[in-house]
């Protein structure tokens, strides 16, 4: 009996140890990138993905130069003849919208991010004006004509005691302004 029950065990060992064995192989898919705009959708849509994480709320502006090419979409698309293009970018925190003319030149930008980590600065003047605020959430929108900064502001929605309170926090090149809402 004792031997029986061992040699299950040494069969059992054997078994498991065999099944273990890695292959070491790699799946190669080829998938075709095409800027192509969808004749029914009058659309496309691209997946660029970050080197890492919130790489593109970081610098969207940097981000888009470096990651999409307007001369290739437009010289795809050129039978097209569109006079202007805008173009999406979308994260898990915010987006970006960006207007191009029929050059290729950008015209102009729009981003809106949520839940941003707030900079010093900002979370100095809240706390300045609210010594026991509590930020309950927040937006980080920011306008660009071309390539550079316009207007940019924060709002900010914080709980002051048992009040809501909602800010508006303008960064221009004075510094800071917070305006109540």
């Amino acid at each position: 009996m004792k031997t029986l029950i061992l040699c299950l065990l040494l069969m059992g060992f054997t078994a498991i140890g065999h099944s273990q064995i890695v292959l070491e192989e790699t799946r190669v898919d080829y998938v075709p990138y095409s800027m192509k705009v969808d004749p029914v959708t009058n659309s496309v849509t691209l997946k660029i993905s970050e080197s890492y994480y919130g790489e593109f709320q970081e610098d969207p502006l940097a981000f888009i130069e470096d990651n999409f090419s307007i001369d290739q979409f437009i010289r795809e698309n050129e039978e097209l003849d569109f006079d202007s293009y805008e173009v999406y970018f979308k994260s898990m925190k915010g987006d970006v919208k960006a207007n191009y003319d029929k050059d290729g030149e950008m015209v102009s930008t729009y981003q809106r991010f949520k839940n941003v980590n707030l900079p010093d600065d900002v979370k100095l003047e809240i706390l300045q004006q609210f010594r026991n605020s509590r930020v309950l959430k927040n937006s980080h929108v920011v306008t660009s004509k071309k390539w550079m900064i316009d207007k940019e502001f924060y709002k900010v929605k914080i709980q002051d005691g048992d009040k809501v309170r909602r800010l508006r926090i303008d960064r221009n090149t004075q510094g800071l302004s917070l305006v109540g809402l």
